[in-house]
């Protein structure tokens, strides 16, 4: 929900008859104030529930809606018991409905000035991307003309000015594809398919992140299988091995981190494993929301505003397939953290787009 709607609930410029919360904040409602049970209630069942209506521990009916990425909750309904604890508390559906139906609209409108403003903003960066690229592209050719093997080796052996220059320039152009596409995630799909060896795409990621942040921090990458295919896939593709060794980089409580990726009859299968905080299954979902940062970020001081997870996910369907998640308890805590090997996987199909 835009943070405008939100404001205009809070204030008298628009009817809201019920008390209710907005993303967890309380706003009172004009016509029935929420009973004393309600507001001196510690549990918020209600905000947890996912059944609407939910009925309380304490009798009361609570109702609650999606606006985009808002959640409404009215609370301290008591239609089946008129007591004179809870007198003038009165709630129709049907009213609730078409006053849903009101705001949506409402807020629809916001959402949609907002990403105009954001889009003509991100025009202006149109430019500077080409630019980007360009140094990125110049600075990979004399890399590849440097003695190797592969594309790890030859930029181990590169000076230093065009490791910089190369990873400045890469993690650039990304980052600004990453924006977009969290934006509008129809981005993910738009340019050209470029025939990509998913192998070595994720060599050539894992070797910039070593060397921009993973050789800070004591990290080493593992990269294992075998895998020759060649995959039609779009541009916005890099975003994924980007985001998931990033990620598992953060996160990790251990040196290693394993990229494992193997061909199969249907395309590439991928894995990429590290150990840290549990996962747990409700998180497992919420991760990949935009906006979430994990249970630990804070605590692993990790900044960000939690949107690599979820433009992945985008890029990921564009593609045709999903993200998975599992997190393994390994039994034993760190730094008051339950830890567990955490794995993202997926295939990419072979048909690529």
């Amino acid at each position: 929900m835009s943070k405008y709607l939100c404001e205009v609930l809070e204030s008298e410029l628009f009817s809201k008859p019920w008390p209710m919360f907005v993303n967890g904040s309380f706003i009172e409602g004009d016509k029935y104030t929420a009973p004393q049970a309600c507001k001196d209630c510690s549990s918020k069942e209600c905000l947890s529930s996912k059944e609407s209506p939910f009925h309380c521990s304490k009798g009361l009916e609570s109702h609650s809606r999606t606006l985009g990425e808002a959640s409404l909750v009215v609370v301290g309904i008591d239609n089946k018991n008129k007591s004179k604890r809870f007198k003038g508390v009165n709630f129709s559906l049907e009213r609730f409905n078409q006053w849903v139906s009101r705001i949506s609209i409402l807020n629809e409108s916001f959402d949609r000035e907002s990403f105009k403003e954001k889009s003509e903003t991100l025009h202006h960066f149109h430019d500077p991307v080409k630019w980007a690229e360009q140094i990125r592209i110049n600075s990979e050719k004399l890399i590849s003309n440097v003695d190797g093997t592969s594309f790890k080796e030859k930029f181990e052996k590169s000076s230093g000015e065009i490791k910089a220059i190369y990873q400045s320039s890469k993690m650039l152009v990304d980052s600004i594809k990453m924006i977009d596409v969290f934006f509008n995630p129809e981005s993910a799909s738009y340019g050209r398919s470029i025939r990509t060896n998913i192998y070595k795409l994720f060599d050539k990621v894992q070797s910039i992140i070593y060397f921009s942040e993973g050789k800070k921090y004591n990290k080493k990458f593992i990269l294992s299988g075998n895998s020759f295919k060649e995959i039609y896939v779009y541009e916005s593709f890099t975003i994924i091995p980007l985001t998931l060794i990033h990620n598992a980089l953060k996160y990790s409580r251990t040196r290693d981190i394993e990229i494992e990726i193997e061909d199969s009859s249907n395309g590439v299968h991928v894995k990429v494993s590290s150990i840290g905080p549990i996962i747990n299954e409700k998180e497992k979902l919420k991760i990949f929301e935009k906006g979430y940062r994990g249970k630990y970020a804070n605590r692993l001081h990790h900044d960000g505003a939690g949107i690599g997870l979820h433009v992945a996910n985008h890029v990921a369907n564009a593609h045709g397939f999903t993200i998975s998640v599992t997190s393994t308890s390994l039994g034993y805590d760190n730094d008051n953290m339950s830890m567990a090997e955490n794995i993202f996987s997926f295939t990419v199909p072979a048909n690529g787009v």
